[in-house]
This record gives structure tokens, sequence and C-alpha cells, in this order.
């Protein structure tokens, strides 16, 4: 068979349903060349539903026909399931003639080659695999050795900077290097987990990515034969490599031009986790005699939506020029429902979604996306009200969250001493030093007595085998629970949860650790706090027994399952919800300094990936699209206004259908304006600093402000004083805001008023 374009036509089996317009017999021209252009390199800028898995399985089915044995082929994606999708679909086309193709994950691949290969870096070739429930173990098994205590070092968080190195091909001396001797504890657990890795001849997930590599560049016979085996290769979401799989795919390739990868600028979204959207960029660098191939046609979404996606990305700067566009209707307007606060977002979604339910529309073809996880709590108690079945993607739903769980068990041990599961879990959390040992003994002894642990507080002086350091964290431990009793007592719920954040020194342990795992547990607190004012205002009653009750209601709730068989709306982040299409898509909290998100107000880098996130939500939907905002949401408790978000700037007038409240008829560009024109103006931009623990020379108030003050910011809103450092107007105050994190400014300029 020549290679001329008509000349191949496979007559493809797929339904009609089958998503990113597979059910087309037909390939369009674009698709076409990109199945027939089988030699040299070849990039393709793939949009969103445009159809490349299609074009991916019909350029395989080509080769194949064109004589190449499957065993010479390797394609590459990143999820099993994205794999196994892309076999099936090859076997659709080709029969059995597509069997023996390496079609498979990079780490599957890389795990393929090293059984094989397994002699030439000394393993055994039944060496075993730790994915990340093992490597946990090995971490706590090494903290255990260094006796360091768990608490304050979580093997999983550790795992997770562990994995960031070495995804970066760099070990414990380049870590030691960048980091310094402030986290000396972290670089001694790496060093110290990677000799029991090699001691065992293990490996986790990223060495089978690391050691193929080094293989590859140290072994020439290994490299060549590889490089004679795999005529030809092709990656998956390209843009979504890192830097070792990408080192890794040019090992493999060597002076072999056939290599075709498939990838879109305008969905890199992961750059936090370590893809490199410059693999794609500089693909044509690399490989200058590449050719270009632009599948701009979509077959998924509505005129209107595919317009208005398009007018928000086409904002960023050094993108490609591209510009999706569809032979399916223009479709409904995309609504852009504008309510009171986050209450009121959150019924009006579900008011919707039943209303789309009422004409037959099924409600797994419905979605809601936000951009935080804590934004979960609002829409699942909407849809919960009225009796929508939904389930959350990619999380937890809001009261199962181990942040939400371990602060109200605080709550429950404070006013029930006799529970020992709640007690159990706060006794050590946030780490305070007290030890299983110390736990065992108190136990012991209250088991010996007829008392519960925590009434056993009372009499630590009468257990035998306590050393008297054991005693004095016992006995803080017990100060913190009669803290947070009193709380209960003198407080309403909002406040008695913002003092039990500060009491327990659970806020401070999060915002220490500085990290993207336990920035987002702190806002899922913000929202309890939101979700106890909210139960407060709904009920009034403000206790928090009663707000406690609701919750556990709440959690049982959620085990409830479909008994219908409705199907059930989805709940997911807007990360979650790539490489995923839904008939009718609602897109959440289109706020500044919520999305975009706040963190990305001052890095360009930052604000491009929030600008390409809000385009992958939009392109998730087939038929209809609404977008949706709150005029105020709650900060702590607090509301506060909200400009609308800058993104929505972007969307063009005539593709907009405007409901809501009644500022609805308001342009968003007039309610920017207006906002501004009532808002303060900063006067200096801050610094961010790491908040520390209370230190010597660490003060509770300075001038009227306290520790555990609520303040109100010209820039960065609502947030609450968490350290005072100094005395008279050079006091540094750190405060932390729900969605800035923690700042440390110094009084005089500092432009915060006490909120009341």
């Amino acid at each position: 068979m020549s290679g001329t374009q008509n000349e191949f036509r496979f007559q493809s089996p797929l339904p009609p349903s089958a998503p990113e317009g597979e059910g087309d017999e037909k390939l369009n021209d674009r698709q076409m060349e990109a199945v027939n252009l089988t030699e040299g390199p070849l990039l393709i800028i793939a949009g969103a539903g445009s159809g490349k898995t299609r074009v991916i399985t019909h350029r395989i089915a080509r080769l194949l026909s064109s004589g190449v044995r499957p065993s010479q082929m390797l394609a590459l994606t990143f999820t099993n399931k994205a794999a196994a999708e892309m076999k099936q679909r090859t076997m659709r086309l080709c029969g059995q003639g597509g069997g023996g193709m390496w079609i498979s994950t990079f780490h599957s691949a890389c795990l393929r080659i090293l059984r094989q290969e397994a002699g030439r870096i000394n393993y055994p070739r039944d060496f075993a695999v730790y994915d990340q429930l093992d490597q946990t173990r090995l971490i706590k098994a090494v903290l255990q050795e260094l006796s360091l205590p768990e608490k304050e070092h979580p093997a999983r968080q550790i795992g997770s900077m562990i994995s960031r190195y070495k995804s970066h091909m760099k070990g414990p001396d380049e870590a030691a290097a960048e980091l310094g001797q402030r986290h000396r504890q972290f670089v001694e657990i790496f060093q110290r987990y990677e000799e029991k890795l090699v001691a065992a001849k293990c490996m986790d997930f990223d060495d089978l990515l690391g050691k193929l590599v080094q293989l590859l560049s140290n072994d020439k016979e290994a490299r060549e034969n590889y490089q004679r085996k795999f005529l030809h290769t092709l990656v998956d979401e390209f843009q979504d490599t890192n830097a070792t799989q990408y080192r890794l795919l040019r090992l493999i390739m060597g002076k072999n031009q056939n290599v075709c990868v498939v990838g879109d600028d305008d969905q890199s979204i992961y750059q936090w986790r370590g893809a490199s959207l410059e693999n794609l960029r500089n693909f044509e660098r690399d490989y200058p005699t590449a050719k270009v191939i632009m599948l701009e046609q979509n077959y998924r979404s509505s005129g209107n939506i595919l317009r208005a996606a398009n007018a928000v990305v086409a904002r960023n700067p050094g993108r490609r020029g591209k510009s999706l566009w569809t032979n399916n209707s223009q479709g409904n307007k995309i609504e852009l429902v504008v309510a009171g606060d986050e209450r009121e977002e959150g019924a009006e979604v579900a008011e919707r979604i039943l209303g789309l339910e009422a004409t037959g529309e099924n409600l797994n073809e419905m979605a809601v996306f936000y951009r935080t996880n804590s934004q979960s709590r609002a829409v699942e108690e909407a849809l919960r009200a009225v009796g929508l079945p939904h389930q959350v993607f990619g999380g937890l739903k809001f009261y199962d969250r181990k942040e939400v769980k371990d602060l109200l068990a605080y709550f429950n041990v404070a006013m029930n001493p006799r529970d020992l599961v709640g007690f159990r879990r706060v006794v050590n959390t946030p780490p305070r030093g007290i030890g299983q040992v110390t736990v065992t003994r108190l136990e012991e002894f209250a088991r010996s007595e007829g008392l519960a642990p925590a009434q056993a507080l009372d009499e630590l002086e009468s257990i035998e085998g306590l050393s008297s350091a054991a005693r004095a964290k016992l006995a803080e431990f017990r100060e913190i629970l009669r803290k947070v009793a009193l709380l209960v007592t003198e407080k309403d719920a909002p406040e008695a949860i913002s003092g039990a954040l500060d009491v327990t020194g659970y806020a401070d342990w999060l915002i220490n650790d500085n990290k993207s795992e336990s920035i987002s547990r702190m806002e899922n607190l913000d929202e309890l706090v939101n979700a106890a004012a909210e139960f407060a205002e709904k009920t009034g009653d403000p206790s928090m027994r009663a707000f406690l009750d609701q919750a556990a209601l709440v959690a049982d709730a959620d085990n409830v399952t479909d008994a219908q068989g409705r199907g059930a709306v989805k709940l997911m982040t807007v990360h979650v919800s790539k490489g995923l299409e839904f008939d009718h898509v609602f897109v959440s909290g289109l706020e500044d300094n919520l999305f975009p998100h706040a963190r990305s107000k001052d890095d360009p880098a930052q604000m491009e990936e929030e600008r390409r996130l809000m385009y992958v939500a939009m392109t998730r939907a087939r038929k209809s699209l609404a977008i949706t905002r709150a005029l105020t949401r709650r900060l702590l408790g607090v509301s506060q206004a909200n400009r609308p978000s800058a993104f929505l700037d972007d969307l063009p007038e005539d593709a907009l259908k405007r409901s809501g409240t009644p500022q609805k008829q308001a342009t968003v560009h007039q309610e920017r304006k207006e906002y501004a024109a009532r808002t303060w103006q900063p006067e200096f931009v801050p610094t961010p600093l790491p908040l520390a623990r209370r230190e010597e020379g660490a003060h509770k108030e300075v001038d009227g402000l306290s520790v555990g003050m609520k303040v109100r910011h010209p820039t960065f809103e609502i947030g609450v004083i968490r350290k005072i450092e100094g005395k008279g107007d050079m006091a540094k105050i750190t405060i932390y805001f729900p969605r800035f994190g923690a700042k440390k400014l110094v009084h005089k300029f500092a432009n915060i008023s006490a909120m009341d």
C-alpha cells in the first residue's frame, strides 16, 4: 500500500456514542494526513475533542498494514485506563493483527524492559516493585530507625517529596545541596530510604523510569538493542511528560526519527507535579525535520461552548496559534449564574440538575467542577437537600476528610471523655511527642481503674512507668482538651472551631508544613468554620453540640446508595476532570482569588495554567455549560464580597445567557469596576514567609491586636493572626489568609483592621 491520503480507509465499528466524535467512520483531511504520514518525526497538536484517540489507533493500523510488525511499535501513555482503551480500539480495527504491540503506560513499559535487562544493573529478574503503600511502610520503618516521630514527618508527604526529586533524576546528595541544613532530617530519611531499596533489590515507581534511563545511558549494547527493536514510537498526552520521560524517549529513539507525539499546549495543567510544557514546545528544536499537524475540528462540544473556551485560552501568550471549530450546532448559550452566596450557588446548580433530569437527561452525564476541594461542601449539601444522588471523584466527601474528622474528634472527646476512638485519633495529632508506649500505659491504667483514657489524664501521678517528660506532655494534652471544652460552653460553633484550630495547634501544624496537601487541608478546615456559621444561621441553633449532631448525620447520609437507579451527579476538581466529558457541565466559583486561584496572582506562569484549567473545564461539556459564581462567599465564617473572575471578561457576550440574582443584568466589566471603586487599594505587597512555631520573643498582643483575632487586609481579605513577634510599630505579625496562605507583615505597614 502506498502512502497517498485516500488509500487508507478503515471502517470503524465504534458506536455513535463513543467519545471525541469516534463514531464518524471517515477521518477528516487533517486526521488522514496524520495517519498516513508514517516516516519521520511528527508532532500532532490535538485540540480538545478533536478525535486524537481515533487518529492514534488508525495510525497504528496504518503502520501494521504497511508491513511494520506489532513488536516494532511502542505506544506510551499515562494511565492504565488510556492504555487499555488504546489497545481495545486497536484490536477492534486490526483484529488479532494488532497483538504483540507494546501499548502501555511509561511505567509498565519500563518494568517490562527492566525485567529483561535486570542482570545488567545487578538486580534479579523477579525484583519487587513497591507501590505507594509499600513505599509508605518503608518510610515508616526508616522513621522508626532514626527515632523520628511520624506525626512530625508524615510518611506519605515524605514519599511525595522523594518522588519529586527522583522524577528529576535527583537523589539525596542533590536534595542536600538544594535544601541545606534546615531540611537535614528529610535528606537523612531520603538517604536511608534509598539504601534500603537498593539492599532489598527493590524499586519504587520512580525507579522504573530512573533505572532504565541510567541503564540506557550507560550501557551502549542495551541502548542499541532497543533502538533497533522499536522502529516506531508514539507518545500520547506529550504535554504531560516530565524531564525524565522525555530523556527516556530520546534514548530509546536514538538516531531513529520515526517518532510521533500527540499533545496540546492548551491542556497542560500538571506543571505542579513535574510535567514540562517545554518538551512540547521544544520538540521541533530537537527534531528539526518534524512535521506539525494541527487537529482543530472539535467533535464534542456545541459551537457556543467552543467559541467561549477559545476566547479564554487565547489570552495566554506563547501558545500555538490555533482555534478549535466544529460542525456541531451552536447549541444553547452558556448560562452565567450569579448567586448571592455559596449556598445559593449550590441551590441554583441543584435546581438546574433537577430540571435536566425532568426532561429525561441522565444524572451520570452531569458534572459539577470546582477549583478547590473545599468548595465541594456547599454543592454536596445543596444536592443532598433535594435528594440528588452524587459521587465525589478524586477525593472524599467533605465530612469524611481526615482533617475535618480530626478537629470534630477534639470536640467529641472534650464533651464525652469516654470516646475512645476519638481519643486515639487526637492524642498525638498534631504531633506533640506522645508515643505509642505512653498511650498504651495510659490506657492500661485507665482499664484497671474503670476509666476512659481521657478521664485517666486527671490521674497522671498515679500511673506507673511514665517518665516525667511523658507526664508533662499528657498534662499539656489534658489542658488542650480543657480549653476545647471551654470553647464549647463559651462560644458559638463557628468561633469554637476557629478557636480549636489555635488551641490544638492544628492550624500552625498545617501552615508550617507549606505543602500543597497541607494547604488543601487548611482550606477544608476554613470551610468547616463556614459550615458551622451556615448551620447556625439556618437552624437558629449556634451550639457546638447541635452542629456535631448535624455533621454526624450528614456523614451517615453520605453512605446511602442510590436505590432508584437514577445514576449520580459527578463532583470533582477541574484537575480531575481532565480526559473526561459530560453532556452537561457546571463550573462553579468563578471569582477572583478562587478561580483563578489566589496563589497565581503574582506568578504569570501560574496564571497561564489557571487559564488553561478554565479551558479544560469548559471543553468537557458536550451539550450545555453553566458557569456560576457568588457575590459573597464565606471566609472563616465571615461573608466576603468577591470580584467576578477575570476569565469572565473573556467570554463573548453573544454566547452568554445571564441569570440568577438581580445583579445578573450588569456586565462583568461593570461589576469589576464597581467592586474596585469600593475596595481598599493595597499600599504594598508583603513577601510571603513560612510561619514558624511559637518561639522566644513571641507575644500575644500588640496595640489591641491579639493572636487568634480575625482581621481584614485590603489585598488579602480576611485572615486570622497566628503569631506576633516583637513590640510596637516594628512588631512582626503573622496572619493566615485562607486564599493566600500565611503572610508575615510589619505592624506599622500592615494596614489591617480588627473585625468585630
